[in-house]
C-alpha cells in the first residue's frame, strides 16, 4: 500500500500539477500574448519549486517514505514535466507570433 501511495505522490500528482500549469501557460499565450505567458512561466518556476518542496515534506516527514526511493522519483518526474512543458509552450509561442516577425525569422534561417 505504501508503494502505491509513493507512486501517486511521486508520479501522478506532479504530472497532474504540470498539466494544469501547462494548460494555464498555453491559455495565456493565446489570450494575453507571449510576454504575459513568459512572465507566468518565470513565476511558475517558483510555484513548481515550492510544490516540489511541499511534496518532499509530505512524503518524507508526514507519510514517512524512504527518501532514497521517493526523492529521485519525484525529482525525475518534476524535471521531465518541466522539459515537456518548455517544448510544448515554446511551440505555441512560436505559433502565436505575428506574420511580419515570422517572415523575418524565416529570412534569418535561410542565411
Amino acid at each position: 500500500m505504501k508503494y502505491i501511495l509513493m507512486v501517486l505522490m511521486g508520479v501522478i500528482i506532479p504530472i497532474i500539477f504540470g498539466i494544469i500549469h501547462t494548460l494555464a501557460s498555453v491559455y495565456l499565450v493565446y489570450s494575453r500574448g507571449n510576454s504575459i505567458a513568459l512572465g507566468w512561466n518565470m513565476l511558475g518556476f517558483l510555484t513548481k519549486s515550492m510544490f516540489m518542496l511541499f511534496m518532499i515534506y509530505m512524503g518524507i516527514s508526514i507519510l514517512e517514505f524512504d527518501y532514497r526511493i521517493y526523492v529521485p522519483i519525484l525529482s525525475f518526474v518534476w524535471f521531465m514535466t518541466h522539459i515537456g512543458e518548455a517544448f510544448y509552450v515554446n511551440y505555441h509561442m512560436n505559433e502565436n507570433i505575428s506574420e511580419p516577425l515570422k517572415s523575418i525569422l524565416k529570412k534569418e534561417e535561410v542565411k
